[in-house]
């Protein structure tokens, strides 16, 4: 194995607060090139096996990570995690590293999975140093989520809507009472002024994901909240009383076509709207622009369920 770069190891040494105690090469770096995840090789300088494969090294990452083992992260994805996925990831991280120990070695090998274990969680910091190191890790791909990482957020507002994604936020403009105005041809939506409104918000999201030097998100989910989220989920089941739903981005498209094909009067007259919702095709139109460009695993509508 090779440093990616010839101050890796002084950087890493740095991180770790120690030098390294074996070869390894940088897979993971933040925006500005900072080393996050390092591979370890199979074995340490010394000959003897090393178990971690990835090892989580940036310092904001492994500080977040650690707060989130603090207030008993480890428990909680054992709860939440299907323990049969976490299991396979075990067993295909062990046969990825075996494969990387020539077969005429002789004497003590690396075992286990993820971390040096076979089975549950062991530490978390392995597990997203995994999954940003682009397995399959269905434990890190959980932690990137309570990171606030794997979710784009949407808070839908007038004249502005609020992203956050990545850690980084910012607005895109989004004036839904304009939209509507917009979207209003006789009583019904003109398909060519929907097509264009679509393209607006899209190109909004692409400049403000370029000013901001954040890259086109993608494996991620796509949560709306506030008012407009409730109304949304309030529209997808059909229930007053319903505050928070989970959709795939074939149900947004078809609310699309719901409201798109109504006229004024019928869009604000489905089943489950208050009065106070008013006319969302403008939010549907924001939802399913996002949804285009992003490719969301699930959208999230509304407010959080309680736990």
């Amino acid at each position: 194995m090779t440093y990616s770069h010839p101050n890796d190891r002084e950087r890493v040494t740095e991180l770790l607060g120690r030098p390294p105690m074996g070869p390894f090469s940088v897979v993971h770096r933040n925006r500005q090139g900072d080393p996050v995840v390092i591979e370890n090789a199979p074995f340490l300088d010394d000959g003897t096996p090393m178990p971690t494969r990835y090892w989580l090294v940036g310092s904001g990452e492994t500080y977040a990570v650690a707060v989130l083992e603090a207030n008993g992260g480890v428990r909680q994805a054992e709860r939440e995690v299907d323990q049969d996925l976490i299991t396979a990831a075990h067993s295909r991280h062990q046969v990825s590293r075996e494969a990387r120990i020539p077969e005429d070695h002789e004497g003590p090998l690396p075992s286990g999975g993820i971390g040096g274990t076979r089975r549950g969680v062991k530490c978390l910091h392995a597990h997203y140093a995994c999954f940003l190191a682009g397995e399959d890790d269905p434990v890190g791909k959980w932690v990137h989520h309570q990171l606030g990482f794997g979710v784009c957020r949407l808070e839908l507002n007038d004249p502005e809507t609020t992203v956050v994604i990545e850690g980084t936020t910012f607005t895109i403009p989004t004036q839904m009472s304009a939209i509507n105005e917009r979207l209003t041809h006789g009583s019904y939506a003109d398909p060519a002024e929907l097509t264009n409104i679509i393209g607006e918000i899209t190109d909004a999201f692409d400049d403000a994901l370029r000013i901001h030097d954040v890259g086109r998100p993608h494996d991620i989910d796509l949560a709306i909240t506030g008012p407009h989220g409730q109304g949304l989920a309030r529209l997808e089941s059909g229930s007053e009383t319903c505050v928070h739903a989970s959709i795939d981005r074939d149900t947004a498209e078809e609310l699309f076509r719901l409201l798109a094909t109504d006229n004024a009067n019928d869009r604000t007259d489905h089943p489950g709207l208050l009065e106070t919702d008013g006319d969302l095709l403008g939010a549907v139109c924001i939802m399913v622009a996002l949804g285009r460009l992003v490719n969301p695993a699930q959208i999230v509508l509304g407010s959080a369920p309680s736990s």
